[in-house]
């Protein structure tokens, strides 16, 4: 259960109002939880949206970050709503297996990828990159790549903290549904 009540359904329209979701949106439990809110859940809503719609990331990769932080972060709801994702987007089952266990061999990950693990986890234990993973990491990506990667690692840093603090309650994924009422 989680820690919150979740917001009324009328809470839940001015989010999807501000947010610019269609009124078909679901009523996704990380929405209600965020109509606590509506002017801030919306504008997180749109970051998250412009993370995985305007960047000029592969959707493989951006998925493959957003799965190694959310594991590292242990936030199961983000998880689950972005293998379906990830899934989609065409991350390969062995590479989710993998990332769920805390692993990226290499054999399994291109060089890229592994940069972008290696960024995050910096990021994830020490707020910041180390001097040797930032280099790498520039060497790889594009100056708009490294800050998209950025931005999006911190971004699933802070909605895990949210998702797990207020345990909001799993559901069956919907995000690529979401995503795809929004192109």
């Amino acid at each position: 259960m989680a820690r919150l009540c979740y917001a009324t359904e009328l809470q839940l329209g001015e989010l999807i109002r501000l947010s610019g979701l269609p009124d078909s949106a679901p009523s996704a439990n990380a929405f209600r939880m965020f109509a606590h809110a509506p002017a801030l859940g919306a504008a997180t809503l749109k970051l998250v949206f412009a993370l995985l719609t305007e960047t000029a990331l592969d959707p493989v990769l951006r998925e493959l970050v957003i799965l190694r932080v959310t594991q590292r972060c242990d936030c199961r709801y983000a998880w689950v709503q972005h293998v379906a994702i990830a899934r989609g987007a065409g991350v390969q089952d062995a590479q989710i297996a993998s990332l769920e266990r805390g692993e990226a061999p290499i054999g399994l990950f291109d060089e890229r990828s592994s940069a972008a693990f290696t960024l995050a986890d910096d990021m994830l234990a020490n707020y910041h990159a180390a001097d040797q993973t930032f280099a790498t990491a520039q060497n790889l990506f594009s100056p708009r790549e490294l800050v998209e990667l950025l931005l999006l690692i911190g971004y699933f840093r802070m909605i895990s903290a949210v998702m797990t603090t207020l345990e909001v309650e799993i559901e069956l994924p919907f995000g690529a549904k979401v995503l795809s009422s929004l192109k």
